[in-house]
């Protein structure tokens, strides 16, 4: 009985140890994102909670997401003067708060509760989690990359529910042939990511072999995620249509200056109430899937 409570003693010490390194390395990550324009000011507290639980989720989680922010930064980047020609440059200052949220809050909070399962000795529970985890980084990164370089794109957008409706370039649900194809590359790229986190679990000697069925089901429904957020945004989030150019946009006022009238989108929803909706959705089907395929005994050495 003395044995279990130093034990377990033990074993929250070392938990809080962990959990203050985490924060200690999340403000200095923070205040340099912030330094270089990653985030804005508002997003500084968000960050450093959703940095926290990340780091505290192990590195099944933890290079995912690293991937996902420096892909993410970069491509914000490229093409910059087309995206302020078009006005779809506003990531360029920053992620504001409700970005930060939106894409960070359910990885994170998962990858904090597949840690926690770690720690207990829960190696079923730690392999859903972390796997809803990066699931729902893959479909972040999925559908950052479609809109960083989707808006490049030398054919208009086309609204996803309504093909035959083309939409400016940035408009919420409007898709086009580069975009689809980055959306692809970019859940694939987490994918990999993970593959490659295994492998090297698995020469370290913590794993005894790799499942590639784990990282298909996280590049399969990465993509999905997209696809889905492509949806609602087309169906939920409101538009507008120029009676001067006759182009459906997301601004009430269009870019050649004449004020829009709303036609479609019955709730006021914004962008990153969708991602976040989307990125819930994804994540609680990756669990299903993988109790669907796999039953209720996945455990970590099945990877």
């Amino acid at each position: 009985m003395h044995g279990t409570i130093m034990s377990i003693n033990d074993t929250v010490i070392a938990y809080s140890l962990i959990a203050i390194a985490a924060l200690i390395i999340s403000l200095i990550l923070a205040y340099a994102a912030l330094r270089i324009r990653v985030i804005t000011r508002d997003a500084i507290i968000p960050s450093i909670l959703v940095g926290s639980m990340i780091l505290l989720g192990g590195p099944s989680s933890i290079l995912p997401f690293i991937v996902f922010l420096g892909s993410s930064s970069v491509l914000t980047k490229v093409g910059v003067e087309r995206k302020e020609e078009l006005g779809t440059a506003e990531d360029v200052k920053g992620r504001n708060w409700k970005q930060v949220l939106a894409v960070g809050l359910v990885p994170s909070t998962l990858a904090l509760l597949a840690g926690i399962a770690y720690f207990n000795h829960s190696m079923v529970m730690y392999q859903l989690l972390s796997t809803a985890a990066i699931t729902s980084i893959a479909y972040s990164n999925a559908d950052t990359w479609a809109s960083e370089l989707g808006v490049l794109s030398n054919s208009r957008p086309r609204l996803i529910i309504r093909p035959w409706t083309i939409v400016d370039p940035g408009v919420s649900g409007g898709v086009t042939l580069l975009g689809e194809a980055s959306s692809l590359l970019g859940s694939s790229t987490i994918a990999l990511t993970y593959l490659g986190i295994q492998y090297l679990l698995k020469f370290l000697g913590y794993i005894d072999s790799v499942n590639t069925w784990f990282v298909i089901i996280v590049l399969i429904l990465g993509y999905l995620g997209e696809v889905l957020d492509s949806i609602l945004g087309a169906l939920f989030q409101p538009k507008y249509k120029c009676p001067r150019c006759g182009i459906m946009t997301d601004r009430e006022v269009h870019v050649c200056g004449e004020r829009t009238i709303r036609v479609m989108g019955s709730y006021d929803l914004e962008n990153e109430d969708v991602n976040l909706l989307v990125s819930a959705i994804i994540a609680a089907a990756s669990i299903v899937v993988l109790l669907l395929l796999f039953g209720p005994h996945v455990v970590i050495t099945d990877l």
